[in-house]
């Protein structure tokens, strides 16, 4: 099995273990040759990180024993030895047993004693281990210089053969074993085979078909209302490439399958709570504009609602708001209108402004980044203000009116300018949730909102590739 590399090297989060005097507790002993006098740490899988279990004594012969109570979370686990000396074990069904091993080797020396599981799991990664040496191997031979082309062409086929055995391994396991540990791990791992792709009536190959096949099967043998998933190393990249790459990338599209997997797992606790929290967090502050809708979503549904009962507080109230903040300001939605006094101290409306397209710039005069980014944004506005009948709006933050012309001149901000704190509407920080500045948003003739918190050079790249298509009627 790989593992993450960056697994262990993740803050490892304290957590308190309390143990009860029951025989159904967990004792798991460990023996590791070469090691003696000092501490090992037993630390759990737990979506993208992992976490400390517990701290265990090791004596002067190597051996320490993990206890722990009956109710212990199932999943996979890590006796960790030093930063870059570890090894993983099974916590399941099996309560008492032992596992024997050499600091050399702890992998592949490993013995383990009381534990169909982890016997299976090692086995496993024993069989794995040997066969990708072997295609290493000839993965070697093959960049060695001058070699016929037959011996690539039987290089290359034994490399076939032996992935091919390596999936039969797996599936025959999962096939003998279904209800294993191990067989939820190939499972979990598995990916769908696209065998032949059909012929379309013209006798062109359906070119669709490979993407739809591999979605619809994409979890195929896999039971997301089985917690055990979470505590383990290969679930949550599963769920983090189903999501960001297999899925459409569009918010209705990624919220339809988040629901669909979250109701999937509401049988299960533990994992209904994970992939409501997976799929807020996820989103909350997502870099790609438009799909803070998916946060806001998942709010609506799961914490307005009262579905996600293990939040509340402070914190739920924080949610709460923070969706609130931005719901009026999701892609689509009307721009509130800002009423403010401009540089000849009269009244401009931003609703009032007559354009196809209205760039909406929040800045300020003594901000650094402004004073790099106003002057590609003006080199665009310069550029297709009239091929795009378009005006820009810019609200300075500053309360000065002096120093707020002064920069106007300087710039040379040739377009709307007003006066941020000089507003008969409410506060622009609340209204477009302004924290910083230079903030750009883009707005269609109606003034909804086109895009949002733009660079100034991502500016034309979204007038030309998106403004266009979406309003060429209206431009011409």
């Amino acid at each position: 099995m790989t593992k993450p590399k960056s697994s262990l090297l993740l803050t490892l989060l304290a957590l308190p273990l309390t143990l009860f005097a029951s025989p159904d507790r967990y004792q798991v002993k460990f023996r590791i040759h070469g090691l003696k006098d000092t501490v090992c740490l037993v630390a759990n899988y737990y979506g993208s990180g992992t976490y400390v279990t517990d701290t265990l004594q090791v004596d002067g012969q190597g051996r320490c024993t993990f206890l722990a109570p009956a109710d212990q979370p199932k999943g996979v686990y890590i006796l960790v030895i030093s930063d870059k000396t570890y090894f993983d074990f099974v916590l399941n069904n099996d309560k008492k047993f032992s596992m024997e091993t050499d600091i050399s080797d702890p992998v592949g020396l490993m013995k383990v004693t009381g534990s169909l599981d982890n016997e299976e799991f090692y086995a496993y990664m024993h069989y794995d281990q040997k066969k990708f040496k072997e295609i290493q191997g000839l993965q070697e031979q093959l960049k060695s210089q001058g070699l016929p082309g037959d011996s690539v062409q039987e290089i290359n086929r034994r490399i076939g053969a032996l992935n091919d055995e390596i999936i039969d391994y797996k599936l025959n396991i999962a096939k003998e074993r279904p209800f294993s540990f191990l067989a939820m791990l190939i499972n979990a791992m598995k990916e769908p085979v696209i065998k032949e792709i059909p012929t379309l009536p013209g006798g062109r190959k359906d070119s669709t078909f490979a993407y739809h096949f591999y979605k619809e099967h994409y979890w195929d043998d896999m039971d997301l209302a089985d917690s055990r998933l979470i505590r383990t190393p290969v679930f949550y990249p599963k769920l983090k490439k189903y999501t960001d790459q297999v899925v459409v990338q569009h918010p209705d599209s990624i919220f339809k399958e988040a629901v669909n997997l979250i109701e999937q797992a509401r049988p299960d606790t533990e994992m209904f709570k994970y992939l409501v929290w997976f799929f807020t967090s996820h989103y909350e502050n997502s870099e790609i504009m438009g799909f803070d809708k998916l946060f806001v979503d998942m709010v609506d549904t799961y914490y307005v609602t009262g579905e996600a009962a293990w939040v509340s507080g402070a914190v739920l109230e924080n949610i709460l708001k923070k969706a609130a903040r931005i719901r009026p300001l999701l892609i689509g939605n009307l721009g509130p209108n800002l009423v403010m006094m401009d540089t000849s101290n009269q009244l401009v409306a931003l609703y009032d402004v007559e354009a196809s397209i209205t760039i909406l710039l929040f800045w300020d005069p003594d901000c650094g980044h402004c004073e790099k980014e106003i002057p590609h944004l003006k080199e665009v506005y310069d550029k297709y203000r009239e091929k795009y009948k378009m005006k820009l709006f810019a609200v300075c933050s500053d309360t000065s009116m002096a120093k707020m012309k002064e920069h106007i001149l300087k710039k040379q901000m040739d377009w709307i300018n007003v006066n941020g704190p000089r507003t008969l509407t409410r506060n622009y920080h609340e209204l477009y949730d302004i924290q910083t500045t230079p903030v750009i948003y883009i707005l269609d003739h109606d003034k909804r909102i086109l895009a949002k918190r733009l660079q100034a050079d991502q500016v034309e790249k979204f007038l030309n590739n998106y403004v266009k298509q979406e309003l060429g009627d209206i431009l011409k």
